[in-house]
């Protein structure tokens, strides 16, 4: 009986070391978010031509470098909705999650080949509470022509080993409420199959 107490002890204590350690190390929001930006900034300016003339080489960049940084799984179940996200099964809510991030890299990528290296983010000062496990990171993209633009970036390492984003704001405009809005009828209509079925038609 010691021996098993001893050995439940020592797992316990190994598993708090194992999170603590973790903790410690995590990397706050504000610089995913900001290394996650310079990444891809530097790979577009480096590899801009290339790119351009291989479009598969530029998604496989962003699934490197910008789809860490999103909680895909939580983003996708805010745009579905309550209704759907669970009515859903948890199979066919990570077969739109995947569809959807595949649907958001194809028809954001070619825009980003447009930055011209000249544009500038600036990052207001954040502040996290101990236990905080939700921040909004609040900045501003300037561009080469001197417009500037606000940003918010939602993002929580609830349940999580890292910090990543769930929603993000440009200009007013809310990406989660937006696509939510515009699948909604897809969605009453043919239903999450169907919804799935017309992003993998617009993405190939």
């Amino acid at each position: 009986m010691k021996t098993l107490a001893f050995s439940a002890n020592l797992t316990i204590l190994l598993l708090v070391l194992t999170l603590s350690a973790s903790a410690q190390t995590m990397k706050g929001p504000e610089q995913v978010v900001k290394e996650t930006v310079d990444t891809m900034v530097n790979a577009i300016q480096q590899n801009r031509d290339a790119y351009k003339a291989d479009e598969q080489a530029l998604y496989d960049m962003l699934d490197q470098t910008l789809i860490p940084a999103i909680h895909m799984s939580r983003m996708a179940d805010q745009i579905l909705g309550k209704t759907y996200a669970r009515s859903s099964s948890k199979e066919k809510k990570a077969e739109f999650a995947d569809v959807f991030k595949d649907f958001i890299v194809t028809t954001y990528a070619s825009g980003l080949l447009s930055a011209t290296g000249k544009e500038k983010v600036n990052y207001k000062p954040v502040k996290l509470k101990p236990g905080q496990d939700i921040v909004k990171i609040e900045a501003e993209l300037v561009s080469a022509s001197g417009e500037a633009y606000p940003i918010s970036l939602y993002m929580s390492n609830r349940k999580d080993t890292r910090w990543r984003a769930f929603n993000i704001e440009v200009a007013g405009v809310n990406f989660v409420r937006n696509y939510r809005s515009t699948f909604q009828p897809v969605l009453d209509k043919k239903g999450i199959d169907g919804l799935i079925a017309d992003l993998r038609k617009k993405t190939s």
